[in-house]
């Protein structure tokens, strides 16, 4: 009798747990690629802040459940490699793949940006005025 409690008391506890894998995130980046996203997204709102940690929290956790890790790494290459000089990183800058990778991504931060209330006029007007000061 005391085993067949046991049994159930270990499959009850058990149970409830299938079900909270059921809520996981489709799409699970590593904690370092989420840091590195909200450090930088943080950088261009204007700094370390609750307000600009929330948001761009947020923004991270969008894209995550709207792409797989592999996917907006390949997105993230041919963005961060628009700007590359040489011959080698030609094909980050040019070609269809490379627009289309960029113009996705772009339009997943714009989503996210929209669903997390980050403003990203403001973001622009603080790079203008970083340039204007290093210029």
């Amino acid at each position: 009798m005391e085993k067949r409690f046991v049994l159930m008391l270990g499959a009850a506890l058990f149970i409830p747990s299938l079900g909270q894998a059921a809520k996981l995130p489709a799409h699970n980046y590593p904690t370092e690629a989420r840091a590195e996203y909200v450090f930088e997204c943080m950088n261009q709102l204007g700094g370390e802040n609750y307000d600009t940690l929330y948001k761009c929290s947020c923004s991270i956790d969008y894209i995550a459940d709207q792409l797989p890790y592999d996917d907006y790494v390949t997105l993230d290459t041919y963005t961060r490699g628009q700007n590359a000089g040489g011959e080698r990183p030609e094909v980050l800058r040019e070609g269809k793949l490379a627009r289309n990778s960029r113009s996705e991504l772009a339009k997943l931060k714009s989503q996210a940006a929209d669903r997390c209330l980050i403003d990203t006029g403001a973001a622009a007007k603080k790079k203008a005025k970083e340039g204007e000061q290093n210029g």
